[in-house]
């Protein structure tokens, strides 16, 4: 009955169970502290952003910015607070994409000079439509599931784009603090220089005072000791509201008759001037990428923050819907803000109650109106932008000194400064440009050999008789086998090639005769690589290398066709294509075995001389001869398929028998067996059924060897049989070896 009176009031358990655990005195009191200053520090914040937006406008448009913004900071707080993963998270519209806006605001202002009524109508829907591509790109994001997509970025590129905003920050912060844009004019006027350095000195207590003592009370405080130093002065001097407007001490924000939302009004659609807008698509860009590495950033930081899994493809598919809902009332994108949550998270602010508690604060201060905002010192508005700055521009620049090599941190400078000199549209072009170098460089250092290889270490699937193996190990450094891997582009094919040669020309080494080259983790062979495979078809000739594709894509042998690099079986050095890997060392191992007069195809068809080779034992292989029985199979038929019986062994006299997997397309040969090869041996030995059916590939004249004359031969030919044992020993024991060897070079 525990839940009784939940059920009788038509709450179901869980709710009421949760319900009961955030009313709690010490929770109710954490979260509702934690709501409040989080929401006060934001509002304060937020209006410094918009200041610095909306800074050369028109008062009345600052307002209505302001709006805007506190709008914003409610819708995108209130996704966060309903949906997220952690109940406890802030999401807020970015002091990052502040500058960008600010950008985007003054440039169509600037525009439009000459038509003063479409200004803000047209700066309106500037912010909306950022909004609305920025939701929608999270949106794509978190559908396509790319939560991944900003690893992708380099991390000196994205600490170049921040250290850029930090820079932005400031600047912004000391052209709101003394009314226009800084310069260094500024040092030989005084009144200019007295605004500007209040404004710094405020900024430098508040980073120091907050980097300093960790407690959440040193920003409120900070904020109350400026508000009262500057009040004091202010009474004291005998000073008018009026006159501090004026002198630049206040800011000059116009107010508004009501609340309005949407701050855009469908009326006004009709003077938007979208020519206007349209120059602007790079700016909204990059507020949409921005977004989606902060929010993708910060995500992460707040699982380490909280001790909590966020799947990220969720949260931005939350942010997307959120800031499509905010464009579409007129106000900003917004996103996770981990340097928030884990303030919150240490007063105790870890449940969905605190950003209800958030969301009522900011509602508060929209229907208060602007008229407070007035009263807020420009020193002080100035003043946080210049600590967000200082933090980013100390953050990204000072701090991660250490932790990059020096041509990574002079990238980081780099986008700084093109940020700085330039703008940050132009910074984030150069940024792009400076990661794809950073690809190409880095890329390129690897060597898309995925491993190497010789006939000694990696044999073919065709098994043949131990001497025969043995003289094929003897010759096999003549083959050199090349795992390839990864993209064979421009950076990385003329390495390929110099490495290949180096290889051919190495003297300490036996010489090649067969370069196998294996394209099965290859990822893309891209044009210009396939020009450079022109030289290896220069150095196949020169050296008298025959060269074997194996594993390619049919899209890669067309390419190479096209430069004429194939000449198939023709002429003294031969360039072919393989499917399989085994094909081509198999193709190798035939021509050496050619060369040897010890092609498998037409020696020892004699059963009784083969078996002496293999015994090394004549008067034994007079002795076990009788125990094996011919059997003369056609092409296609089945010798033995998967989970039979193992009861026999086979040695092959003439043709060829191979173990497939799949059909058609799929079809697979993992082993040939050719003459002298003995299979299906350990099923015989161990008694276990077939691992694996064989088909027969030519028509094929075996031995058999069944389960009941191998037991009679131990017992009548104890000696003999012997031999035998010896050699299916070394047999294994070879095979044994080659697999340890490729192990090894893998390892």
């Amino acid at each position: 009955m525990r839940y009784s009176s939940a059920v009788l009031i038509g709450v179901p358990p869980g709710i009421y169970k949760y319900l009961a655990q955030m009313l709690k005195p010490r929770q109710l009191v954490s979260n509702s502290l934690a709501g409040i200053l989080m929401a006060v520090i934001n509002i304060t914040v937020a209006v410094s952003e918009a200041v610095l937006m909306f800074s050369g406008t028109k008062p009345q448009f600052l307002a209505v910015g302001i709006i805007a913004l506190l709008m914003s900071m409610l819708i995108i707080g209130s996704g966060g607070t309903l949906f997220s993963g952690f109940g406890g998270v802030i999401c807020s519209p970015r002091s990052a994409l502040a500058p960008v806006f600010a950008t985007i605001i003054s440039s169509v202002y600037v525009t439009l000079h000459s038509e003063p009524d479409s200004q803000l109508p047209t700066i309106l829907m500037a912010i909306m439509v950022t909004s609305i591509v920025t939701g929608i790109f999270l949106l794509l994001l978190g559908r396509f599931k790319l939560g991944n997509l900003v690893r992708y970025i380099p991390y000196p590129v994205t600490a170049g784009f921040f250290a850029g905003i930090g820079f932005l920050f400031v600047k912004g912060g000391l052209e709101v603090a003394i009314g226009q844009a800084p310069s260094l004019d500024m040092i030989n006027d005084p009144h200019l220089l007295q605004l500007a350095l209040s404004a710094i000195i405020f900024a430098v207590v508040l980073y120091a005072g907050l980097n300093k003592f960790d407690h959440w009370s040193i920003f409120p405080m900070i904020l109350a000791i400026g508000l009262a130093v500057f009040y004091g002065w202010f009474y004291q001097s005998g000073q008018t509201l009026v006159n501090a407007i004026e002198t630049g001490w206040l800011p000059q924000i116009g107010t508004l008759p009501e609340l309005s939302i949407p701050v855009f009004s469908a009326a006004d659609l009709s003077l938007v001037n979208w020519a206007a807008i349209s120059p602007q698509t790079g700016h909204i860009l990059v507020a949409a990428l921005l977004s989606a590495i902060i929010l993708l950033l910060d995500v992460s930081g707040i699982e380490i923050i909280t001790k909590k899994d966020l799947n990220p493809d969720k949260e931005l598919n939350i942010m997307g819907m959120a800031s499509i809902a905010s464009g579409i009332l007129g106000g900003y994108p917004g996103v996770h803000v981990a340097s928030d949550t884990a303030f919150t998270s240490k007063l105790g602010g870890n449940t969905r109650l605190m950003g209800f508690v958030y969301a009522g604060v900011v509602i508060l201060a929209l229907l208060a109106g602007t008229d407070f905002i007035s009263k807020v010192p420009t020193f002080i508005l100035g003043g946080l932008l210049l600590y967000v700055g200082f933090d980013f521009l100390i953050d990204w620049t000072w701090k991660i000194r250490s932790e990059l090599p020096v041509a990574d941190y002079l990238i980081v400078i780099m986008i700084l400064a093109a940020i700085a000199l330039v703008d940050i549209l132009q910074g984030v072009a150069f940024g792009f440009a400076v990661a794809a170098v950073l690809f190409v460089i880095n890329y390129s250092r690897l060597s898309v050999i995925k491993s190497e290889a010789t006939g000694r270490d990696r044999a073919s699937n065709v098994d043949r008789d131990l001497e025969t193996r043995e003289k094929l190990n003897e010759q096999g450094d003549r083959i050199l086998i090349l795992i390839l891997q990864g993209f064979i582009f421009f950076g990385t094919s003329d390495k390929l090639i110099t490495e290949i040669k180096e290889c051919i020309e190495d003297k300490s080494r036996t010489k090649p005769d067969f370069l196998v080259l294996n394209f099965c983790h290859v990822n893309q062979l891209d044009a210009s690589a396939v020009k450079a495979f022109s030289k290896l078809a220069q150095l196949s000739e020169r050296y008298g290398v025959h060269v074997l594709i194996t594993g390619a894509k049919n899209t890669y042998i067309q390419h190479l066709n096209t430069i004429g690099f194939m000449t198939g079986d023709t002429g003294q050095v031969h360039r072919m294509e393989f499917v399989q890997l085994d094909d081509g060392i198999a193709w190798c191992e035939k021509q050496i075995l050619d060369e040897l007069n010890r092609d498998t195809g037409g020696v020892d068809r004699n059963f009784y001389n083969l078996l002496t080779r293999l015994l090394g034992d004549e008067a034994a292989a007079r002795e076990l001869a009788p125990y094996f029985t011919e059997d003369r199979r056609r092409r296609g038929e089945c010798l033995f398929r998967q989970g039979d019986v193992g009861d026999s062994l086979y040695l092959v006299i003439e043709g060829s028998a191979a173990v497939v997997i799949g059909e058609n397309e799929n079809r697979r040969v993992l082993r040939r067996y050719k003459s002298g090869a003995i299979l299906g041996e350990m099923a015989l030995y161990s008694g276990e059924l077939r691992s694996a059916g064989v088909e027969i590939e030519e028509d094929s004249i075996l031995y058999r060897l069944d389960a009941k004359q191998f037991r009679n031969m131990q017992t009548e030919h104890a000696e003999a049989i012997g031999k035998l044992h010896i050699y299916i020993v070394r047999l294994l024991s070879e095979r044994m070896r080659r697999a340890n060897r490729e192990l090894q070079r893998l390892i």
